[in-house]
């Protein structure tokens, strides 16, 4: 897909008199490569849920060993996550700054547009490698889980120019405190 295509996704969620500044889509191996942990984690996770299922199945009983198809479908989901997020990051995921905003928008499975004012980017961090692409983190998100709350930080991850990213950031974090 070209800029401009990308610049069609963006339009239509823009405000008045807001513009784009830079649009891009994040590189598909960085955004899968971002879900590894998730990865690892499912491989054990998986295979102790194929092992107990299998075993419940020995044991004659009917209706125990359903109570494994839930954990081996979330461990399948597990493993499958940085498929997913390739996917995603290919064909559905678009970041964008504008004038005004940061927006991170969806395409599918069901169209979703977060936003981020200046006065929202808490902070800015940059992770580079040697050819320039890398991640620039500008907020933490705040969640609430079983065991309390937890912290995601949120940003745009594979970008091809890390640093031109950055920099668009901090202009528009500037200039809505200078305005």
């Amino acid at each position: 897909m070209n800029q401009g295509d990308l610049f069609t996704i963006v339009s239509p969620q823009l405000r008045r008199g807001e513009r784009a500044v830079w649009v891009e889509r994040p590189a598909p191996m960085a955004r899968a490569f971002s879900r590894i942990a998730l990865f690892l984690f499912g491989i054990p996770f998986f295979g102790f849920a194929v092992f107990w299922t299998g075993m419940a199945a020995q044991s004659g009983q009917v209706f125990f060993p359903l109570f494994g198809i839930p954990f081996m479908l979330v461990g399948a989901g597990l493993l499958l996550s940085p498929i997913w997020s390739y996917v995603e990051a290919r064909n559905w995921l678009v970041y964008a700054i504008t004038d005004q905003r940061l927006l991170i928008i969806r395409t599918f499975p069901r169209h979703k547009i977060e936003s981020w004012e200046p006065a929202d980017i808490s902070k800015l961090e940059r992770t580079a490698k040697p050819d320039g692409s890398g991640t620039i983190l500008f907020a933490d998100e705040v969640r609430q889980g079983r065991r309390g709350s937890y912290t995601v930080p949120r940003g745009f991850y594979g970008v091809p120019d890390a640093k031109r990213v950055e920099e668009a950031i901090l202009e528009l974090r500037n200039s809505a405190a200078d305005g």
